[in-house]
């Protein structure tokens, strides 16, 4: 997952914007508990039957698509920096190739990248920087066992590391909160009572050693034909430090014609 934040941070170290306003976060896991449910087992099955219909439930939200674009303002804040002012575009082909480009006020693009299943290929156009790694690499370099499809299903808005190994489960008037397992994270999920819609995960590292943990929230859905696609999404990742991102869609296509170019710019540095 922190793959979107380390396409974001070659950019846009460099670039000078004005501060923004704090980056606001909300609490986790949701804070209507005061009329708080725990759906228990029982000889008849009642909590395999509730999590068998929730997961149907929220897999019924699933976004599928073929191709994608979308434009999205960008924030990012941290204990040493924080920027504003930014944008970000970014197209996939699904389950093939993800196109990402970063863009500063007066500046222009600052950041391409391409991503696909076992490759990474970027560069950066004001430090002269040129990255091609293959996958594998790239998830030793940011020490995070993402894969292609964890990114492909964050950028698009759908769940990240949730399994049927579900349990914890507590029911508000307005949300439904549980955990999962799998076999490097423990999830925390909060989905809307209603239509089982994603509010917000939190995915922690299983090795205590790491400590390390990534939190999504998701809102504003729209709704396009059959799709509940979330506009807005807040990400913060804690391990040493806190790590906050705000990207604000303000338009998104599905199923449209889409190209990713990407020329090997010459007298780079390759990193």
């Amino acid at each position: 997952m922190r793959l979107l934040l380390f396409v974001g941070l070659i950019g846009i170290l460099t670039v000078s914007c004005r501060r923004p306003k704090e980056l606001a976060r909300s609490t986790f896991p949701a804070a209507d508990s005061g009329r708080v449910t725990v759906i228990a087992d029982s000889a008849d099955g009642e909590l395999n039957r509730f999590k068998d219909s929730m997961l149907a439930g929220i897999q019924k939200n699933h976004i599928d698509f073929n191709s994608f674009s979308g434009r999205a303002k960008f924030a990012f804040e941290n204990e040493q920096d924080s920027k504003n002012g930014l944008s970000v575009n970014v197209r996939m082909k699904k389950d093939s190739i993800i196109w990402i480009s970063i863009s500063a006020p007066v500046i222009d693009e600052v950041v391409r990248a391409v991503i696909t299943p076992d490759s990474l290929k970027l560069y950066n156009r004001l430090k002269k920087q040129l990255v091609l790694r293959n996958l594998a690499d790239a998830k030793d370099l940011l020490n995070v066992p993402f894969d292609f499809n964890t990114l492909q299903d964050l950028l698009i808005g759908n769940p990240v590391f949730l399994t049927d190994s579900i349990y914890q489960v507590t029911k508000t008037p307005s949300i439904i909160s549980f955990s999962c397992d799998a076999p490097d994270f423990t999830s925390l999920f909060n989905v809307y009572a209603d239509d089982y819609g994603l509010q917000q995960s939190k995915v922690m590292d299983k090795d205590p050693a790491v400590r390390r943990s990534c939190e999504l929230t998701y809102g504003d859905y729209s709704r396009t034909g059959s799709r509940k696609f979330p506009t807005t999404r807040r990400i913060y990742v804690e391990e040493k430090g806190t790590t906050k991102v705000a990207l604000d869609f303000t338009r998104f296509d599905f199923d449209v014609p889409v190209t990713f170019p990407f020329s090997t710019p010459s007298g780079y540095k390759r990193m």
